[in-house]
């Protein structure tokens, strides 16, 4: 919200730009599914950030800005391959506007090179392993497609504007009339062809995508593309009608941001139970962490290098754990690329998971033969914190000790 409205002061009154901004606690995406934390999240403030700097750089021309444009640019695509429809977007828009002068110039070249520097050790990386991560998202993508079809892209749009349903409603229930033409009074046309532009079109962009190739689009791919909303209406409102309506908008969003806050901690707190089994959110991440720590330190002297097994619960694991392992994810070895087989002899490994589910992870086996490493195991019993009726969560255990480490 602060960068929406950073980004709305520029193009409007200070007063436009806090609503607009606050607009975003009325889009669904913002609220309920920000509870799980996940790259969709961490991609919000950098498609917002990405556009806040992309106008400062075309409108301002200036290095700083190009810089900080690049820097970003490159770290987005770390976060999540999808911030590439946005900077395609950008290339469009400076390419169809008078800003395509720009490129006659070193700024924004900058810019190009500095994010590939960013990006080039996952790219190099991405070569090296046969494009894994997009072949990933080649096989969700045909999973949804196999469905639906080229219509599976209607769907992902129609969840896009279900998604905004509270804001919509707010906007009814205050009687809050809009004008759909150029707000030319409230802000420059080019200002509000660049919103226009950069709110809309990466979800159109990917829409005419799935239509047009038969993509199956997920529809939290949309969760980062609409950090513009608030502004683009807001900028629909017209000004006698804002004036008389913008302490009834506040209420209204206010109402709901309550709403919505009462409804989540509900959730948080006896959603297990309400629906009988354990959202990821419920799942005993402390105590996990807490018995695989007591684990492993009863056992060797030498600190935890790394956990592997389940992937969930070694995740799990690894985020809670007060001594910061590595995950060996199971699968393929170049899941895993900061691990390797010497490492695994020097440092050993902890394997984890459920005793109904024996995952495929690499190197394991071997390492039961290694002189060097010890191995023992056993099985936890973890009670649910949220639901206490239900069956403990047993988890087994394998540890790989160095000799010199085992006590």
């Amino acid at each position: 919200m602060w960068l929406a409205y950073l980004f709305g002061r520029r193009l409007m009154s200070p007063g436009r730009a806090f609503i607009g901004a606050l607009f975003l606690l009325a889009i669904f995406y913002y609220t309920w599914p920000s509870l799980e934390f996940n790259h969709n999240i961490a991609q919000m403030p950098v498609w917002l950030g990405l556009v806040y700097l992309f106008y400062l750089a075309s409108r301002e021309n200036r290095w700083r800005y190009w810089l900080l444009f690049g820097l970003l640019a490159g770290a987005g695509m770390l976060v999540k391959y999808t911030v590439s429809i946005l900077i395609i977007t950008m290339v469009l828009y400076s390419i169809c506007t008078p800003y395509r002068r720009l490129w006659l110039t070193a700024k924004p070249w900058l810019a190009v090179l500095i994010a590939l520097l960013v990006f080039a050790p996952n790219l190099y990386w991405l070569m090296q392993h046969n494009w894994l991560p997009l072949i990933y998202a080649s096989a969700r993508s045909a999973e949804d497609a196999s469905r639906n079809g080229h219509l599976a892209a209607l769907g992902y749009l129609g969840t896009q504007i279900i998604n905004h349903l509270p804001l919509i409603l707010i906007l009814l229930i205050t009687r809050t009339r809009l004008r759909l033409r150029t707000p030319s009074p409230i802000l420059h046309r080019s200002d509000w062809h660049f919103l226009l532009w950069m709110g809309m079109a990466p979800t159109l962009i990917l829409t005419c995508a799935g239509l047009i190739f038969g993509l199956g689009l997920r529809d939290m791919w949309g969760m980062p593309m609409w950090g513009l909303s608030g502004l683009i209406i807001v900028a629909l409102i017209p000004d006698e009608v804002f004036n008389n309506k913008s302490k009834c908008l506040l209420k209204g969003i206010a109402i709901w941001a309550l709403i919505v806050t009462i409804l989540m901690a509900i959730y948080v707190e006896f959603g297990a139970r309400i629906r009988h089994k354990p959202s990821r959110m419920d799942w005993p991440q402390v105590a996990l962490a807490r018995q695989a720590d007591e684990q492993w330190q009863t056992l060797s002297s030498c600190k935890l290098d790394s956990v592997t097994g389940s992937d969930w619960v070694v995740l799990l694991v690894a985020s809670y754990s007060k001594l910061a392992p590595s995950v060996m994810v199971s699968g393929s070895e170049a899941y895993s690329p900061w691990m390797n087989n010497s490492r695994l002899q020097q440092h050993g490994t902890l394997a984890l998971w459920p005793a109904n589910e024996q995952p495929q992870v690499p190197w394991l086996q071997p390492l039961a033969q290694q002189p060097d490493l010890i191995m023992k195991q056993g099985e936890w019993t973890i009670a649910w914190d949220k639901l206490p009726d239900r069956e403990p969560l047993k988890v087994v255990w394998q540890a790989y000790v160095p000799r010199k480490c085992f006590k």
